[in-house]
């Protein structure tokens, strides 16, 4: 949409920023890689597919780390829509003090770039996670929602993911496995709603970006 009569157009776009399921997509390991199965009769197509919740762009719920928990259907939507801020990062564990210098949330959403995980990459060690401090760090500042273009917010090797349950514990949303190659850092408009499975702990969702440029 045009700004005020006599303003110049404005450029708005949409960008994906999921991962593609396809047999391809890398799963952590000994979960179910995705498999699509097509029935063709004639003119029509029926399809149908198995796979692990928590292959390529997923968010987790309270469940993943609290069986007493909520599934993936007690996240309210609000959280996954709305202002979010792209953020690039470096370290492996991601920490308050690897944040750009000054910075501070201008957004309820943040996601953080870490170029860590190639899209046919496997999943193994030495990919990006978040420290548990960060966590607390940013929801001190009212962040509600953390994305990550790794498959876990905890590091590969972890067993006791101490970052899921400082997510939980603050009643944060958390996404894993976002694409964020090639996205510049700064603020857009965030919809990654995930399939409604009633009682399951994690879904695929089709995670998107709008940002509008004058």
């Amino acid at each position: 949409m045009d700004g005020l009569p006599g303003a110049p157009p404005r450029r708005s776009e949409w960008i994906d920023v999921s991962r593609p399921l396809t047999p391809a997509t890398p799963v952590w390991p000994g979960d179910r890689a995705f498999q699509l199965d097509r029935v063709i009769t004639g003119e029509i197509t029926t399809s149908s597919f198995a796979t692990s919740c928590h292959v390529g762009t997923h968010v987790d719920a309270p469940g993943h780390v609290d069986a007493t928990a909520g599934g993936v259907e007690s996240i309210p939507l609000e959280r996954l829509i709305g202002p979010a801020e792209v953020v690039a990062v470096t370290a492996e564990v991601v920490a308050p003090e690897h944040l750009p210098a000054g910075w501070s949330p201008a957004a309820p959403r943040l996601l953080l770039r870490t170029d860590s995980h190639p899209l046919d990459a496997p999943i193994g060690p030495g990919l990006a996670a978040l420290d548990a401090r960060l966590v607390h760090w940013l929801a001190d500042r009212n962040v509600v929602l953390v994305g990550i273009d790794t498959p876990s917010v905890d590091p590969f090797s972890s067993d006791d993911l101490p970052a899921h349950r400082a997510l939980r514990d603050r009643g944060m949303t958390w996404i894993e496995g976002l694409w964020l190659g090639g996205i510049a850092p700064g603020r857009y408009q965030l919809v990654a709603l995930p399939m409604a499975i009633v009682g399951a702990e994690a879904a695929p969702v089709r995670a998107a970006l709008y940002r509008e440029e004058p």
